[in-house]
């Protein structure tokens, strides 16, 4: 079984491979609060933070689901004709022996194994055995600016096995000194050509405000930058 918050069919909204056709498989539980420990009382901005997470509310609340209940025959069909498989969280890796498990039980049930990605804050080591089969790792490794202590954001050991895979290093930024931060703490430890640069915000009035921030990073730093284009389109940070 696995933590099951939502699962739904949209297009993949930030990273390398922004656009694709794509069924999201949101697990719940998270080993971090970003926006600081409190907002997910109140969604206030705690210890420092410049956001939050705008899917609290989703992972926080999760159901156990048996894995012929988690994705419907539509959502199946959508992975057939070469839709990827988004696993999200939350903290997906806090799931990782099931994960395995999941993913034998697909191939021996549909006889095909989807691309799938998976969604990581950079904090938890994938097991080999899990990787295998992974497309790709959408690493999301975070800042203070995420309003969590740096003690429990930074794993050395994770973010140098992570980029030893097919993996991206996705960074929120909100200020210009947020650069300096992944600097000094990341780029000794990934390949450069491997970051993206996201601006924060979980609406478009909040995306607009820093997505320029962000973009004049990328500019004068030659990285990539990566829009919110779910929100960009729906102007809703989840289920679409």
């Amino acid at each position: 079984m696995l933590p099951i918050s939502e699962v739904f069919y949209s297009i993949q909204g930030e990273g390398s491979t922004c656009g694709y056709p794509s069924v999201f498989m949101r697990l719940g539980g998270c080993n971090l609060m970003c926006g600081g420990m409190g907002t997910q009382f109140d969604k206030k901005l705690y210890n420092g933070a410049t956001w939050r997470c705008d899917t609290i509310e989703v992972w926080m609340k999760s159901k156990q689901k048996k894995y012929d209940e988690i994705l419907s025959n539509e959502q199946i069909q959508a992975l057939k004709n070469k839709a990827h498989l988004i696993i999200t969280g939350g903290e997906p890796l806090m799931h990782q022996e099931q994960l395995i498990e999941f993913i034998d039980w697909f191939l021996k049930e549909y006889c095909f194994i989807p691309n799938i990605e998976i969604e990581t804050n950079g904090t938890i080591s994938p097991y080999h055995e899990l990787a295998k089969n992974i497309y790709q790792f959408n690493c999301s490794p975070k800042l203070t600016n995420s309003g969590n202590n740096k003690s429990a954001f930074f794993n050395h050991t994770a973010i140098k096995i992570i980029n030893g895979y097919n993996s991206i290093f996705k960074f929120v930024i909100s200020v210009e000194k947020d650069w300096e931060e992944i600097k000094e703490t990341y780029l000794p430890l990934i390949d450069k050509n491997k970051i993206w640069l996201m601006p924060s915000g979980e609406n478009q009035k909040l995306l607009s405000q820093s997505k320029i921030i962000a973009a004049e990073i990328c500019k004068s730093q030659y990285l990539k930058f990566t829009n919110r284009l779910h929100i960009e389109i729906w102007n809703k940070k989840t289920g679409v």
